[in-house]
């Protein structure tokens, strides 16, 4: 199967709270995590599930730095986990700002790996 990303994946757990356009700044949001990350999106495990296609605000808390980044997602694609009452989904991110990919840059390349020359 041929790789479609271009962003390396770094599998691990960021504590993540997801908002619909309708509670977009309201509300307390649905609370998820994080499966891997990149600079360019995520796989999210959450209990609610969300249509492919579906446009999301997305909170994140970095684990290793202890920040906090919003980010608008797109879902692309849905799937259940099976046994558990839980769904996985690939968001990519959208209209991401500097300080956000900065922040992600940090947190996923900062201590071991070294953060890279160019970044895709």
């Amino acid at each position: 199967m041929h790789e479609r990303r271009t962003r390396k994946r770094f599998v691990g757990r960021h504590e993540v709270l997801i908002r619909t356009a309708m509670n977009k700044y309201e509300g307390s949001g649905i609370p998820a995590h994080t499966f891997d990350l990149s600079t360019g999106g995520a796989r999210l495990v959450s209990p609610k599930s969300f249509p492919v296609g579906a446009v999301i605000r997305i909170r994140i808390v970095l684990s290793k730095t202890g920040r906090d980044i919003a980010l608008d997602g797109e879902v692309k694609w849905l799937k259940v986990r099976e046994g558990e009452e839980e769904y996985e989904f690939g968001v990519e991110f959208l209209s991401l700002t500097s300080p956000a990919v900065l922040a992600l840059i940090r947190e996923l390349y900062g201590t071991e790996e070294g953060i890279p020359a160019t970044v895709a």
